[in-house]
């Protein structure tokens, strides 16, 4: 039964009618009482209500959540920041080098999401530009930015310098939300250790920051041994996060049950695509956006997923200007198990003398 203060505060009232046979007035000492009452009352069955929900896995929310899944084995997933390329320039050659330090600051046009340099580098003298190696100051999907989008330097210059990103911000993803982690969290307690329950290793894997997914390849059936392979966002996991996906597995096994675990193989996937746009949108209004969506596509493709024009091309029509698009060289790629889809070389142009006939 949901519970009001108002409601709380009536059957109070009702009940001092039925024992004294008169209603309290509200500005009378007893009335007063009983409204500071009703509304403690009501305070305390809302943090009871609440303890309720953070009772189970189902309804938790936040913290509370986060306890039920160290129970069950994970942790919240944190989010990546996005890398891509500064263009540091000079209006005109200097007789002089000039260092861009690492942990430069620059930031789009309204100053609400930062990048910072990841490496030192230079202008030589007699140049006017330099390409540098650059992170998000934070994780999130909001920093998956266009080039041309990052326009300001913060960090102070004695010279006059120019900046912009010659390359989209990629890779950036946000915090796994209540939803997500709740899924995986009521996976692993459904998907308890049973000899080669598979899904049980794939979640434990998928559970480790840094592994976006996870596939099993069962040995010899006579030694029960179990090949686990995984992979990071667009790219093979580094050593580290190897170790810890095998120390997580090794600890949570079942007895008998001999399991390595090692990086998926990437298979790069070369993409080149010609675009028409719709009334109202400029062929570059749409590359910026169709290359984000293709680099997307690909960091969040999991292992054995095989690559096919249909899902790739649906990525490309999905994209706010495109009219329509054909592939140039392209077939369906098959992965397996052991694999994982990269994005090789890209290329994004528009259909040449276009006439409405594909």
């Amino acid at each position: 039964m949901q519970y009001s203060y108002d409601n709380i505060l009536s059957k109070m009232n009702d009940k001092f009618m039925e024992l004294s046979g008169y209603e309290a007035d509200e500005v009378s000492d007893v009335g007063i009482k009983m409204k500071v009452l009703a509304g403690e009352i009501f305070s305390l069955v809302s943090e009871i209500e609440s303890a309720k929900k953070q009772m189970f896995v189902t309804t938790a929310t936040g913290e509370k959540l986060e306890l039920h899944s160290a129970l069950a084995g994970t942790e919240r997933l944190r989010g990546n920041k996005s890398h891509g390329m500064i263009m540091f320039r000079l209006d005109v050659p200097l007789e002089y080098e000039v260092t861009i330090p690492k942990g430069t600051v620059c930031t789009n046009s309204n100053g609400t999401l930062n990048f910072v340099t990841s490496e030192d580098a230079k202008i030589e003298r007699g140049e006017t530009f330099a390409f540098v190696e650059s992170e998000a100051e934070k994780s999130g999907s909001q920093y998956n930015v266009s080039p041309g989008e990052v326009t300001t330097i913060v960090t102070y210059f004695s010279v006059g310098i120019g900046i912009s990103n010659s390359t989209s911000f990629v890779g950036g993803s946000d915090d796994e939300n209540d939803e997500e982690l709740r899924k995986r969290t009521v996976e692993l307690m459904r998907n308890k250790p049973n000899g080669l329950n598979k899904k049980y290793y794939i979640s434990l894997a998928e559970s480790v920051e840094g592994v976006n997914s996870a596939s099993v390849s069962e040995g010899n059936s006579q030694k029960y041994s179990i090949s686990i392979y995984i992979a990071g966002k667009g790219k093979t996991v580094e050593e580290s996060v190897l170790r810890k996906v095998q120390d997580k597995i090794t600890a949570n096994k079942s007895v008998g049950i001999d399991i390595s675990v090692s990086n998926a193989s990437a298979v790069k996937v070369n993409v080149s695509v010609q675009l028409t746009t719709i009334n109202g949108y400029l062929f570059n209004d749409v590359k910026g956006p169709v290359e984000d969506a293709i680099h997307k596509f690909f960091e969040n493709i999991a292992i054995g997923n095989s690559v096919t024009a249909a899902a790739l091309g649906n990525v490309i029509y999905s994209v706010p200007g495109v009219g329509n698009y054909k592939f140039i060289n392209f077939n369906d790629v098959s992965i397996s198990l052991r694999q994982f889809a990269v994005l090789g070389t890209l290329t994004v142009e528009q259909i040449p003398n276009y006439t409405g006939v594909m």
